[in-house]
């Protein structure tokens, strides 16, 4: 009764404000869960014309509401059902691979569809990210779906043994999509993927004060560049971003980059001399492109939960790594990236990135599998 009473008060506040549809939702073989998360899976598997299913309030149908009440105890689950009976897809996709409702979508019995996820972020541990499974089964039954397209094996064993699921180790559908080739330096500096969100500072949350003072320190002494490649998009935030950063570097020594596009800080890494990060999703993208990347816990709530290599653990240190952001270990950091050859890069790296991050250029996996499943869609059309 709790869940249901949440659900519907999360229903009512969509409904406010969400567009509503009355038309039946169009039939597909394809179908993409999350407008959100849709790209680039919608450009990707375009020849099959696939329909995309809102789930943040874009947009509700409303014959698919209707088709739900009798089941509305599912909560959302019971939404997404009556819109996939609509459809009547051979396979579903999703890159909303945390939100538990999507690893229930195969509880029916004889069902005609597959449905597989695709790792969208960065997985720390299942307690963490997705806690639900680590119930034996949710509102609705037992976890299962057919595929799991991970990053890498790191991520598909941490998930329960009663989960059922094949999982495949893929990379990123984004890092995939670009040249793990050496491309021409645009100019010598030290590119730092940031992590700054403007929530955090409105939270007044330390995301690594101290880290980037000692960093400013360290880039000063050795007469380095920093190039920041910025998260924020939206021109209020860049500007936050911006003056967050400017406390800490002179003008001239800093150039923040905006993300202006989906590929824009893809772009940037592939140019850069080495890239330094916290922990993101890009900073492991960037060690599956070849880049030599180095990873600093700078926000001390993070050294503990957000530390290099989780939900692996590779210790306090490394040759490439630490979870200590003193002068002496951002010094140390810099001088093994900025001198250590191709070859001792790749035995240092190449056993660790291979567990966390593999690379599938042109994404020929979870291609073969997709064309498989539809094999006679566009025959048809």
């Amino acid at each position: 009764m709790k869940s249901f009473l949440q659900f519907l008060k999360r229903a009512l506040k969509y409904f406010r404000g969400t567009k509503r549809v009355w038309r039946k939702p169009p039939q597909s073989d394809l179908l993409i869960i999350d407008r959100g998360t849709a790209s680039p899976l919608d450009e990707m598997f375009a020849h099959h014309k696939p329909h995309v299913l809102d789930i943040r309030g874009e947009s509700i149908n409303m014959r698919a509401l209707l088709r739900a009440v009798p089941k509305i105890r599912l909560g959302a689950l019971a939404y997404v059902e009556a819109y996939i009976d609509f459809v009547k897809p051979k396979l579903i996709l999703s890159r909303t691979d945390n939100n538990a409702t999507m690893w229930q979508l195969k509880r029916r019995k004889n069902l005609s569809y597959q449905v597989a996820l695709v790792q969208n972020g960065w997985r720390l541990d299942v307690g963490f990210e997705i806690p639900q499974l680590l119930n034996k089964s949710g509102p609705a039954g037992i976890w299962i779906i057919d595929k799991l397209f991970a990053f890498g094996p790191a991520w598909i064993s941490q998930l329960p043994s009663y989960v059922k699921f094949e999982g495949v180790a893929a990379g990123s559908v984004k890092a995939n999509e670009f040249s793990d080739k050496p491309q021409p330096i645009q100019s010598n500096h030290v590119s730092w993927i940031s992590t700054f969100r403007s929530s955090y500072i409105a939270s007044k949350n330390d995301i690594g004060d101290m880290f980037y003072q000692n960093f400013a320190k360290v880039l000063n002494s050795i007469g380095q560049k920093l190039k920041v490649i910025g998260f924020e998009s939206g021109p209020v935030q860049h500007h936050q971003e911006n003056e967050y950063f400017g406390n800490y570097f002179k003008t001239t020594d800093l150039t923040l980059n905006r993300r202006t596009s989906s590929n824009s800080s893809y772009e940037l890494i592939k140019t850069s001399t080495i890239v330094l990060t916290d922990q993101s999703s890009l900073g492991y993208e960037s060690l599956a492109l070849g880049c030599k990347t180095g990873f600093i816990a700078a926000a001390p709530r993070f050294q503990k939960t957000h530390r290099f290599g989780k939900p692996l653990e590779f210790g306090e240190k490394g040759p490439f790594w630490t979870n200590d952001p003193t002068e002496d270990e951002i010094a140390r950091i810099l001088d093994y990236l900025l001198t250590v050859s191709d070859e001792q890069w790749e035995r240092d790296s190449g056993w660790i990135r291979d567990q966390l991050m593999v690379y599938d250029y042109g994404n020929t996996k979870i291609r073969t599998y997709v064309e498989g499943v539809l094999a006679d869609s566009l025959e048809s059309n």
